[in-house]
């Protein structure tokens, strides 16, 4: 996850960066390749678009069902969305860009060829829909070369979010939380004066047996948090670190809220067992997870108060 947040954030630096480049771009050279105007930018990058949504159609809607069927992939339902956003709100850059191709597109799209067919014989949508993403950054390379790919490589990384976790790491992944959150649970029980016994991710109380089950493991809001947090970090902080720090914030604070809900869950069942069910249930997770957002926003207001942007 740190991983997938280091590229994000790197790639909102990159789409930063050109800004000092338009500002400095050179006068066009005799003989060199004149830079795309916005006509054909519009005409090349939707017929790419539009081929690449025919090449990969049966993953796009496959995708779209588990995305609207899945409880742990709410967030996907806005990756797509707050990308084309992010186009929008860059479209001024991206037209005053000097856009021209790049060879390295060649490549890029070959090995995106080579890995959709092996993803095709290997059955593995994963790395259909990675194949997916490669084709969309050697279309940008193709297109306007890497200024444009500079541009559009942090809404083309969002895409990353509607990808589902792979069922042979899921497992992995989410029982590892699952502890964590039951032992952080258990201790905070104890401080609370709760008499508790744990086994493995089961919480025994006196009047409630709670079972940290792989929902509630925390995947979901960790995913979730750390998407919200990139999209907060590009719109609304301009330096580097901060943003990294915004969006590694999203990690301590969906485990917190993790472990806060199953104790609270605890504490409402001891005066009323409905609490703990249905409706008031996704509520409860509901509002844990505003507090965590809430969270990594006082953290930044925080840093900016302590790191102010030099004028």
């Amino acid at each position: 996850m740190q991983g997938l947040s280091s590229i994000c954030v790197g790639s909102i630096q990159m789409s930063q960066d050109v800004k000092l480049e338009e500002a400095t771009a050179p006068p066009p050279i005799p003989g060199h390749p004149v830079a795309l105007s916005p006509n054909r930018l519009y005409a090349y990058s939707g017929a790419f678009l539009l081929l690449t949504v025919l090449a990969y159609w049966p993953t796009i809607r496959m995708t779209a069902e588990v995305i609207t069927a899945s409880d742990d992939m709410a967030h996907g339902l806005f990756a797509p969305i707050v990308a084309l956003f992010v186009l929008h709100f860059e479209r001024d850059r991206i037209l005053a860009a000097r856009l021209t191709p790049s060879w390295i597109a060649l490549p890029v799209l070959l090995a995106a060829g080579a890995l959709a067919i092996v993803a095709l014989l290997g059955g593995s949508s994963t790395l259909h829909r990675a194949a997916m993403l490669i084709t969309l950054t050697g279309g940008a390379l193709a297109i306007g070369g890497f200024r444009l790919l500079r541009l559009t490589l942090f809404p083309i990384s969002l895409l990353l979010f509607t990808f589902p976790i792979p069922v042979v790491l899921y497992g992995e992944i989410t029982q590892p939380l699952q502890l964590f959150a039951s032992q952080m649970a258990e201790r905070v029980f104890e401080i609370l004066g709760y008499s508790v016994i744990r086994e493995g991710n089961i919480l025994t109380l006196s009047h409630e047996i709670l079972s940290v089950e792989e929902a509630c493991s925390g995947i979901r809001s960790l995913v979730s948090l750390s998407f919200f947090c990139m999209a907060y970090a590009y719109f609304f902080e301009h330096r580097f670190m901060p943003r990294l720090w915004v969006v590694l914030g999203a990690v301590p604070a969906a485990l917190a809220m993790n472990v806060t809900r199953i104790v609270v869950t605890g504490v409402l069942s001891r005066y009323n067992p409905e609490w703990t069910k249905g409706t008031a249930h996704d509520a409860l997770a509901w509002a844990v997870f505003i507090v965590g957002f809430g969270l990594v926003l006082l953290a930044h207001r925080l840093i900016r108060a302590r790191f102010p942007e030099k004028l």
